[in-house]
């Protein structure tokens, strides 16, 4: 009993100065949210450099096979946009987005603690022959896909609910820190992990980081969608409402030209920066000839540069730089990266290519800040979850295309000049180049202009005062 008062007393104390402290009390709700995107960092960092590096080069996988289980979740996220909607719709109606969540984070969960099986299935020391794996390992990959697409999704749209617009942008800038201090943490706890690698170790690394995952999103999202004494949904800010169908809300979006030359510009920039993820740590084993626990700190050296590149983004968006900018100014840190890294083909250069590896880290995190900050202005509250799913699925089908290309074009490479090196080198090139025509493109279109005078904008602006509030499905 005594121990009991002493216990509260303290938490008494702590309630009464959060109470005096509005400001420390939202913040920390903040860091609690980011829980989540500290989870899916430390969930990342395993999957999508430590596992397909050890079946390039460990298990001599072909990289297209490799490419292809870690972009099926990148082609199933159209399903964002439907599952978007339809939060949007339960959510205009008082009900529940948190259903769609909690499927989700099972379904990643399934995923990211199946996923490490498949060094078993398709290294050849199991029962079944290769494309009976590849099926097994797709129908794996397929379910965290999916998982992932969902979960992503509502959790943005369930941010988007619960922050004041005002303070929107602030809030996002810390989530994807934590997103990207999550990666880093993780790749370095698992490269110790690994100092003596074999399968049976990283399985249990891999399936340690999916219990991780699961732990910090309930602890991240547990009641933040919170109910009435009545029983009812508690209602935000901003009331949302749907009055249109899915269809006639693409459609509305698909008519504006400068929204379309937005997503072309951002599909071509992303598609130029997902090359680099599934080829960064074989590239390291194969051609510069480190270990497994070397390669995985080279993803902590590219969250490093991404952390920088997204604390130097955030800054300039406080001083009321244009998201353009940021844009432009992350592609041309890629070009420098993957010029970098084309040049680093020998181990002789390893310093020049660290530079390189940090320098795309940083760019790919000032083009996703100024991204994501510009197609949250255009956001509506009721539209939310629509709006980021589209958003979505314009990032996960560059990513997909650039993962499967990048391996591909990997192994074309390298087949047709003999040349291992040469086969990661013409890769990076093809995406310097890209990158390069990005930032030609968003010049040319001129869409900070259209963005400062407005042409740029969410197609439902000026809805709320249409006396239609009833939902239409």
């Amino acid at each position: 009993m005594a121990a009991s008062r002493l216990l509260r007393e303290p938490l008494r104390g702590v309630r009464r100065w959060l109470g005096e402290h509005p400001a420390a009390r939202r913040w920390l709700a903040v860091l609690r949210l980011g829980l989540f995107q500290f989870g899916m960092g430390v969930s990342l960092a395993p999957i999508t450099g430590t596992l397909n590096r050890v079946l390039i080069d460990e298990l001599h996988i072909p990289a297209v096979a490799v490419g292809f289980l870690i972009a099926i979740h990148y082609f199933v996220s159209p399903a964002r946009a439907l599952i978007g909607y339809r939060s949007d719709v339960a959510r205009a109606a008082g009900n529940w987005r948190t259903p769609y969540l909690v499927l989700g984070a099972m379904l990643t969960y399934g995923g990211l603690a199946t996923a490490p099986f498949s060094l078993i299935l398709l290294s050849g020391d199991g029962a079944l022959s290769f494309p009976v794996a590849m099926v097994v390992c797709t129908l794996i990959f397929l379910a965290y896909g999916v998982g992932v697409n969902i979960v992503e999704t509502i959790y943005l749209a369930t941010v988007s609910d619960i922050t004041p617009a005002r303070e929107r942008g602030q809030v996002l800038g810390v989530l994807w820190i934590m997103l990207v201090l999550g990666t880093i943490a993780s790749s370095l706890v698992i490269g110790q992990l690994l100092l003596q690698y074999s399968h049976v170790r990283l399985i249990q690394v891999m399936q340690g980081s999916a219990v991780v995952f699961i732990a910090l999103t309930f602890v991240a999202m547990y009641n933040q969608e919170r109910l009435k004494p009545n029983g009812e949904l508690e209602d935000v800010a901003e009331p949302i409402r749907v009055r249109e169908t899915l269809g006639e809300q693409v459609r509305l979006l698909a008519r504006q030209a400068p929204l379309r030359n937005l997503f072309v510009v951002l599909f071509l920039a992303t598609l130029g920066f997902a090359t680099h993820d599934v080829l960064l740590e074989p590239y390291g084993g194969q051609v510069l000839g480190l270990s497994v626990t070397q390669t995985t700190r080279l993803t902590a050296l590219w969250g490093i540069g991404m952390l920088g590149g997204i604390a130097l983004a955030g800054a300039l968006l406080w001083r009321g730089r244009s998201p353009v900018l940021l844009i432009s100014g992350g592609c041309l840190l890629g070009v420098g990266g993957f010029l970098a890294v084309t040049l680093a083909s020998d181990g002789a250069a390893l310093g020049l290519f660290r530079a390189g590896v940090a320098m795309i880290g940083a760019g790919r995190g000032a083009f996703i800040v100024g991204a994501l900050a510009l197609v949250m202005s255009l956001v509506d509250k009721n539209h939310a979850g629509l709006f980021i799913g589209l958003w979505g699925i314009t990032q996960a089908l560059a990513q997909g295309v650039g993962t499967i290309a990048g391996g591909l074009g990997r192994d074309l490479v390298q087949q047709a000049t003999g040349d291992v090196a040469l086969g990661y080198t013409a890769i990076y090139a093809t995406s310097l180049s890209m990158l390069a025509l990005a930032t030609v493109l968003l010049l040319a279109l001129r869409l900070g202009r259209q963005l400062r005078s407005g042409a740029v904008r969410s197609p439902w602006g000026g809805l709320e005062q249409v006396n239609a509030d009833q939902i239409i499905f």
